[in-house]
C-alpha cells in the first residue's frame, strides 16, 4: 500500500544549480507581479537539503528574509500555477521556510501576515 502525504517533496533527481537559479528569478519576478517587493535573491549553499533543492534567501523591502528550497529542475517542469494542462501531482515542490509548497501556493506563503507589512 502506497500513502501520498505530500507529492512532490521527496528527492528531485536530475537536478542541477543552474536551473534552480533560473527558478528563483522566475519566483522572484511572480513575487512581484503579486505586489511584494523582492530586494534580492543570495544562494546560500550551507543551507542546500542535499535532494536537488537548493536553497536562497530572499530579501523583502519590509525586511523579512525567506529561506526558499528550490527545486533544480527546468522552470516549466518545477513552476505549478494551475494552469488546465498542469497535474499538480507531476511537480516537485520548493520549501518556504521550512514547510513544502507547490509553487503557485509557495506564491501565497510569502507574503505577510496581516499586520506584518
Amino acid at each position: 500500500m502506497t500513502i501520498f502525504i505530500n507529492p512532490g517533496s521527496g528527492p528531485v533527481r536530475e537536478a542541477t544549480e543552474e536551473h534552480a537559479a533560473i527558478n528563483i528569478t522566475v519566483f522572484g519576478d511572480d513575487l512581484r507581479r503579486a505586489g511584494l517587493d523582492v530586494r534580492s535573491a543570495d544562494r546560500i549553499p550551507a543551507n542546500d537539503y542535499g535532494d536537488g533543492r537548493y536553497a536562497f534567501e530572499l530579501a523583502m523591502a519590509d525586511g523579512r528574509t525567506i529561506e526558499i528550497q528550490m527545486p533544480g529542475l527546468p522552470v516549466e517542469r518545477v513552476r505549478y500555477v494551475g494552469e488546465d494542462d498542469q497535474n499538480i501531482w507531476d511537480f516537485p515542490r520548493l520549501y518556504v521556510d521550512g514547510s513544502s509548497w507547490v509553487w503557485k501556493f509557495a506564491l501565497s506563503v510569502c507574503a505577510p501576515e496581516d499586520g506584518d507589512a
